[in-house]
């Protein structure tokens, strides 16, 4: 069906004829009060001036049909204000009239537009206390030359605003009335209406001097709550006790925001949190009925879910709220961000859960790295026992007899406590501790067969040692010797251990070629990559150590003496200090 040209550019003729129109309705409410609204002139040009509302109208688009039922309740609206009209119907509907009136004059920043609107605004409120009160409440009757005067002010206060310039209004296609600037005009006028008849009849004063001290009484009061809205003596007044309450809807929200935090440090599962916190939402928010959301492949639903339906999104979470009615803008607001924040918890756990889920695997993989270098040190004591049986006449040599009585026990025991941490992981605080002299005899034995090591100790041995740090530090290091001694034949390793104020230190040096600069300055930063060595056992070795008590630094490195050092912390710059970040 095709729209002709006139549907077409009828709206858009209306919002250019806005200021007309308003002009023309003002025009017939000011003859209706002249003539009167009992008279059939005045009842009649009253329904015209009702049409003319009805197409300046700022609440509904210009350019939207009208159903039938709305054209007949306005058209039945219409007829009764005709055939009943009177005054008090009069002086209702220019209060109102003056609210719709009102609630625009500050959405405008042009002065002709501002201006435009505080004229009519005048106007209006001239009409009603001049001449519509009167006609509702015949003893309210001002003097005859009071009556003149507001019939020739309202004409030139008319006039003023035909004369104006036309200015740029808010939105070119739909008018805006704030609703809480008009409900208050709407309310101020009916004091003054009210507390003029009230001031008549107490104070038997004349309506003109009802209508002052009743202005002067509501000025006083507003100036008052002036005062205490915004004070100046350095307290906050009841304006920010409204805007708080405006911000956060009450109580409602701030009790879910209370209940959402709680629920943050007592649940650390995200499923579970975010169907809790949607329950609490539920529960807690009276304007919610129910509704529903959407986590990754979760999703659930609480309350009822049935009425308008608002839906949210953020960071992947997608939350629907179901209300019975509509809800505000402010309120929309509050919901998306209840919506955000929601959200933003929720990633939080997951990202918890995931940090939790890595320190796991990580745990399982230094604990895995762990036990994989203490059986390689087992497998390295073992070929050395096949190398000593290797000798000739090994098999009826009482030396190596007596060495496999030795060390087969210890290998053994070693093996067990091995296989124990891999069924039930423990701290290093937890490993038993060793006799330093006996360590040291049971080492010595271990590495009597290789020629290229020399073993030497200082001091008195009376002490113990963690054996698990020592046995782990000298192994490590005793290995990765062993594959350099492979790469350059005929370099040699020292190991020296001595006492060292309350506990000991063991000193490994070999004679061969330094390391790179690269791999010296990260080699106890974490797992490094090289040929000779020095990877994930020694870093290992140091957290071990660390932890203990402990230093691993490299103490020297330069072509023919690299050194390490194993010794208390304090003894090497302090326990919090990371080992060879000196």
């Amino acid at each position: 069906m095709a729209t002709s040209p006139l549907s077409v550019s009828l709206p858009a003729r209306l919002i250019a004829l806005r200021r007309v129109l308003l002009l023309a309705l003002l025009a017939a409410l000011y003859v209706v009060l002249w003539q009167g609204p009992d008279t059939l002139f005045g009842r009649t040009l009253f329904i015209a001036h009702l049409g003319l509302f009805i197409l300046w109208q700022p609440f509904v688009h210009t350019g939207q049909r009208l159903s039938l039922p709305s054209l007949l309740a306005v058209l039945a609206a219409a007829l009764l204000a005709g055939i009943y009209l009177q005054g008090w119907i009069v002086a209702l509907w220019i209060m109102m009239l003056a609210g719709i009136v009102g609630g625009k004059v500050l959405l405008y920043d042009a002065r002709s537009a501002r201006l435009f609107y505080l004229l009519a605004l005048s106007f209006l409120v001239m009409a009603l206390m001049l001449l519509a009160a009167p006609l509702a409440v015949p003893q309210a009757k001002p003097p005859r030359e009071i009556v003149w005067l507001g019939h020739a002010c309202l004409v030139a206060l008319w006039l003023v605003m035909a004369l104006l310039p036309e200015g740029q209004e808010v939105d070119s296609t739909r008018e805006v009335v704030d609703f809480v600037y008009s409900l208050f005009i709407f309310l101020l006028l009916t004091v003054l209406m009210l507390g003029s008849l009230a001031a008549m009849l107490l104070l038997g004063s004349s309506y003109v001097e009802a209508l002052l001290q009743t202005l002067l009484v509501t000025g006083v009061v507003l100036m008052l709550l002036g005062l205490v809205a915004n004070p100046r003596s350095g307290f906050a007044g009841i304006g920010s006790v409204i805007s708080r309450y405006l911000m956060s809807i009450g109580l409602p929200v701030e009790q879910w925001l209370q209940a959402l935090s709680n629920l943050a440090l007592r649940e650390d599962d995200p499923h579970a949190f975010l169907e809790q916190a949607c329950v609490e939402i539920a529960q807690r928010l009276p304007w919610v009925k129910g509704g529903e959301w959407i986590a990754g492949g979760n999703r659930g639903a609480f309350g009822a879910c049935e009425g308008r339906r608002w839906e949210f999104s953020h960071g992947g979470m997608v939350l629907v709220l179901y209300t019975l009615h509509a809800p505000s803008p402010t309120l929309i607001w509050h919901y998306n961000l209840l919506a955000q924040l929601l959200a933003q918890f929720h990633a939080d756990k997951q990202r918890a859960l995931a940090l939790k889920q890595l320190s796991y695997m990580r745990a399982i993989h230094e604990t895995g790295a762990r036990l994989t270098h203490d059986v390689k040190n087992l497998l390295q004591s073992l070929n050395t026992l096949c190398s000593a049986g290797l000798e000739p006449g090994a098999e009826t040599s009482a030396a190596y007899q007596s060495l496999l009585r030795r060390q087969l026990p210890a290998i053994t025991d070693r093996l067990a406590e091995t296989l124990g941490k891999l069924n039930a992981p423990q701290g290093v605080a937890s490993v038993r501790r060793i006799d330093a002299a006996e360590w040291w005899r049971e080492l010595g034995q271990r590495l009597s067969a290789l020629e290229w090591i020399n073993l030497e100790s200082e001091g008195s041995l009376s002490g113990e040692i963690p054996l698990e740090v020592f046995a782990g530090v000298s192994d490590n290091l005793v290995r990765n010797a062993a594959e350099k001694h492979l790469r350059e034949p005929g370099i040699s390793l020292s190991i020296r251990l001595m006492r060292s104020g309350a506990g000991f230190e063991l000193v490994v040096c070999d004679d061969g070629s330094a390391m790179p600069d690269r791999l010296a300055a990260a080699l106890f930063l974490g797992p490094v990559s090289s040929e000779s060595g020095y990877g994930i056992g020694l870093y290992q070795a140091a957290r071990h150590a660390q932890v203990a008590g402990y230093c691993l630094e490299l103490a020297e490195n330069r072509a023919g003496r690299v050194c390490f050092r194993l010794g208390l912390a304090a003894a090497a710059g302090g326990a919090e200090r990371l080992p060879g970040s000196g």
